[in-house]
């Protein structure tokens, strides 16, 4: 498995900055989100409505997604699978979840494609929702997606960052990396725990597996504590 870790960081292009593709996912998310704020007038509380809706939506559609695109080869989005299950799963295995250095950002983060194909998804629902109920609901649209897409990036990256790291040291993060931790098991990866931020819609459509489930199938303990072999650097 080191040989091919090695293998995929080696394929990551030389003049690769972490921070920047950061700044190109979570800050991408970010900037949508100003925008909105920006351009929002005479909010009324029933506009609010828009954002639990849109909230158990972006659950139902991160499962989705991952469920498919990201564990099927489909076209037109080959590079969201050859990104996440040949390369991210492979080095980051149920055992050994967490980066050795801050270059696997490449291989954690959401490549900027996939933030592309999160904006034109969401843009006609948000022009739907403008005209049907307000220029605010569309508005309120674009902001909890944008919320929505910073809160992946962030957890995402929580879940594997080593677990002595004061943020992987948080109750709630312990808990939901367990939830994701237990995805990246080789003999779950295709049937259980898709989602990623909150485990939502994993609960509504049962693909959120059990203790007693886990067990069986991988024979491994509920709900162990391992820590990271390396720190991120």
């Amino acid at each position: 498995m080191a040989d091919r870790r090695d293998e995929i960081l080696e394929s990551i292009p030389r003049g690769y900055r972490p921070w920047l593709h950061f700044a190109a996912t979570a800050g991408s998310g970010a900037v949508m989100l100003a925008v909105a704020i920006v351009a929002i007038r005479d909010l009324r509380a029933v506009d609010l409505l828009v954002l639990p809706l849109m909230f158990v939506l972006s659950n139902a559609g991160e499962h989705f997604a991952h469920r498919t695109l990201l564990h099927r080869r489909i076209r037109p989005f080959q590079v969201l699978y050859d990104q996440h299950t040949p390369r991210h799963h492979a080095v980051y295995r149920y055992d050994d979840m967490a980066i050795r250095s801050w270059r696997e950002l490449g291989l954690v983060l959401i490549p900027a494609f996939g933030v592309l194909t999160i904006v034109v998804a969401t843009a006609p629902i948000a022009v739907l929702a403008g005209i049907v109920l307000s220029a605010n609901a569309g508005w309120l649209v674009i902001t909890e997606t944008a919320l929505y897409v910073v809160a992946y990036e962030l957890t995402h990256l929580a879940y594997h960052l080593p677990e002595s790291h004061p943020v992987g040291r948080l109750r709630a993060i312990r808990f939901l990396r367990e939830h994701h931790r237990r995805h990246h098991h080789p003999k779950l990866m295709q049937r259980w725990n898709f989602n990623v931020t909150v485990p939502l819609w994993d609960v509504v459509v049962g693909t959120r597996i059990s203790d007693a489930e886990f067990h069986a199938r991988t024979g491994a303990p509920g709900a162990t504590s391992h820590r990271a072999p390396t720190s991120a650097a």
